[in-house]
């Protein structure tokens, strides 16, 4: 493509160039369609996996493994404690 010594150089330099720029075109689309998301897309879209969900959600609350209620307790007095 190009002559001389630093021709291979200039050709990393313009393939770098090229991807940084079509790295940054991608990230733009998907943060674009991100921002465009609305309340209806973060609805349930069935019966179905508005049941899961709150499966998930009596898990985490009933789950005493995970102890939520002892570390707020927890963080509580310390917090008075202090």
């Amino acid at each position: 493509m190009f002559g001389g010594a630093d021709a291979q150089l200039v050709q990393d330099a313009l393939i770098i160039a090229a991807l940084a720029a079509a790295g940054g075109f991608a990230f733009a689309i998907g943060f674009r369609k991100l921002h465009n998301r609305t309340a209806d897309d973060m609805k349930p879209n069935s019966k179905g996996e508005l049941e899961e969900r709150v499966e998930v959600l009596e898990r985490i609350a009933t789950d005493r493994t995970i102890g939520l209620a002892d570390e707020i307790e927890q963080l509580r007095t310390t917090k008075e404690t202090a």
